[in-house]
Parts: structure tokens; sequence; C-alpha cells
């Protein structure tokens, strides 16, 4: 989601050795298909390993670490006489009940999980710099998931459902801003504020067209058209409450680096951590937990203020609310589009429903890609179905 403070004015489209502009290779190219696909298959791979781990008394960064090194070891095993950069998309976070996201914990600190916590889990991997992107929503300790957690979860899903539906070539962003709208307040639900979908082009996480959870006056977006061969990370954050997010005391640990963005450093923390963020994490959001915390930690504010850093605020809504979340990458093949990362929801009950014809009618549609995947992805038979 786009909850952080700094944006970067362009769009960071990293340069061929003989200096040709990537952005031109999508997904008519059946190695880009391939790419984002295998990326999607470790990301869900890794999120299902995670979910795993969420039982009372696991402390958190015991299971974002362990997030992140499950995604490096898989990216090590494909492509392994290539030299191109693969790893981590988006590092591992565990945000709990009204915590909105980005919360991914330095590994000196304590919090654990306990049975009842909405915890959702957020995390990408990266094969070329192709990105897949997913979060899912854990109730801890499982149980009847009903009441306020039952809505927001139900909310989300049929949101996320809407989306994929809505999101095909010709239509516009402001039509699935309606969907998710719709979707969310049917179960007397909010989207949070400020949650944002982005295109998705080889190592950039934040593409120019990107489409809003909701309308709102004072923040609005270019509106755009979508179009064939396009990827898009779509992101549905729906609270209990009013949708309102805002920061408290937890300290930022997650930033990217500004590409575009140059300042000559005054503290020497702030050079080493700037200089070994460009050898690690060249153009994707990483976690300061990947460096020396101490000296990561005095150096960060520099490089923050002078915008060399973009950081991803830890947002909360009140407390007494509920915050779900369910991310995931779509393909918009010519076959119709491709949703290549997801995780099964637990069992949940609303007391609510959609009530909405026409979103009804658009939510009984069949959007199964059987038939014809094989020419649209170019996968052999026998190989895994992400959709």
């Amino acid at each position: 989601c786009d909850l952080r403070k700094k944006r970067s004015a362009m769009a960071d489209q990293p340069m061929t050795d003989a200096g040709e502009e990537e952005k031109d290779l999508d997904l008519s190219t059946p190695d880009v298909v391939t790419k984002y696909t295998l990326a999607g298959e470790i990301a869900n791979r890794t999120l299902a390993r995670i979910v795993t781990m969420c039982v009372p008394g696991t402390k958190i960064v015991e299971i974002c670490s362990a997030g992140d090194a499950y995604i490096r070891e898989q990216v090590a095993a494909v492509y392994k006489s290539s030299k191109f950069e693969k790893g981590i998309a988006f590092p591992t976070c565990v945000s709990v009940n009204n915590c909105c996201g980005h919360y991914s914990p330095l590994d000196e600190e304590s919090t654990v999980l306990a049975a009842g916590d909405v915890a959702k889990i957020d995390l990408g991997a990266h094969i070329d710099g192709f990105i897949a992107l997913v979060a899912h929503t854990h109730v801890v300790g499982g149980g009847d998931i009903t009441g306020r957690q039952g809505d927001a979860i139900a909310a989300a899903n049929a949101a996320a459902e809407a989306v994929l539906r809505t999101l095909k070539p010709g239509n516009k962003n402001s039509d699935v801003t309606k969907r998710i709208e719709q979707a969310i307040s049917a179960f007397k639900c909010e989207p949070v504020d400020g949650v944002v979908s982005h295109q998705l082009k080889r190592f950039t996480i934040d593409g120019q067209k990107c489409i809003m959870s909701k309308a709102h006056p004072e923040k609005k977006v270019a509106e755009c058209t979508f179009e064939e061969n396009e990827v898009y990370a779509v992101d549905i954050v729906v609270s209990t409450g009013e949708g309102k997010a805002r920061e408290a005391d937890t300290r930022t640990t997650v930033f990217k680096r500004a590409v575009d963005n140059t300042y000559a450093l005054k503290l020497k923390a702030a050079r080493q951590l700037f200089h070994d963020v460009k050898e690690k994490h060249p153009h994707m959001p990483f976690s300061l937990r990947d460096f020396d915390s101490q000296r990561a930690k005095m150096g960060v504010v520099e490089c923050v203020k002078h915008d060399l850093l973009q950081a991803y605020p830890v947002l909360y809504e009140r407390p007494e609310n509920q915050v779900v979340q369910i991310k995931f990458t779509v393909l918009l093949l010519p076959a119709g589009p491709l949703r290549i990362t997801s995780h099964a929801l637990q069992p949940h009950k609303s007391e609510h429903e959609i009530l909405d014809e026409e979103l009804k009618a658009l939510l009984a549609t069949d959007i199964s890609r059987k038939k014809r995947r094989k020419k649209a992805s170019g996968k052999k038979e026998g190989e895994m179905d992400t959709s």
C-alpha cells in the first residue's frame, strides 16, 4: 500500500548495460511471464510457511526474519547460472489488530503474537526485477471468526474478487475504486485512507498508474485506462472503524531508496548505510534489520531527511478497531487476468451480505482460465497453477 511519507517523482527504471530502457519488457515476452509467475510461486510458498508460524507466543521479529530468509533461499535456487538481480521485493511484515501495515521489527524487539490477534502478513519476491507481492490476514489460533473480524475479512475478500473482475483492459481506475467502496461498505466497513494499488514494472514497485481504494476530494490520482500486458499489485486494506490511519510511536524500519535523488551526506553512519543500501537493495524496499541496527538507526535519519530514502511508516487505526488486508498480483494477459499470488482465507462468517444486484452479478461472473491458461502464459502441461 502507498502509506509512505515520501515518493520518488519518477519511476525507477534501471538501464541495461547497453543503455536501453527495460520498460519495454512486458507480458508479451514469454520469459517475462515466466519470471513473474515464478516470483509469485515463491511469494505464495513463503506466505504459506509464515502462516504456520503465526501461533500464540511467537515473536513477530522471528516470523519476519524467517520470511525474508526463505525468500532468499528460494530465489537462490532458480536461474542459478544467471547473474541478474533477484530477491526480496518487499520485506516480510506482520502487522497486528489495529496496525495498518509495515510492522517489521528489529532484532531487539520482543512483541509476540497472542490468540485472537488479527495478523496481516505482507511480503514480496522478484526475479530479475519482475515483482510479485502478496498480503494475507490470519487470525491467530483460528476458531470461529465472526463479529467484526468476520465482517472485515468478508469485506476484503469481496473487494478483492470485485477488483479481479473489473481490472481489465479498457476499464479505468475509477471503475475499480467504485467497486472496492461498494464491496466494503456492504459489510459496514471502510477502506483505509491512503491505500493505493500500483502498476508494477521491472524494478518498479510503485508505477505511475494507480488505483485509490477510496475516492477522496483532497487525495486524487490521475485517471488512467488499463491496457493489455500490464501488471498490478492490488492492495485491499479494510477497517471496522473510520479507516483513518495515523502514526504512533512505533519505529519505522521499512524504507526504499529514492533512485533519482542525490545528496552529499555528512554523517559517517549515513554514508555507510546508504552505500550498503545501494549494494544490497538498489531498487526494492528493505528492512533496517538487514543492516547493523545501531549504525543503521543513526544513519537513516539523515538519509530520510534529504530524501535519499523513502519511509514506509507504521500506521494505526484506533485501538478498538480491527484492520484486515488482502494483496495480490495480477497479470493482464490477452486471455484474461491471471492472479499469481494468493492464500486461502480461514473460514469466517458475517451477518452482512452484498445486496447491490449489479455487484452481485459481477461477483458471480466466472473468471476461470483453465481452457486458456496454456495459451496465455506459455506454460507447459503440469506446471504450477497460480491463478
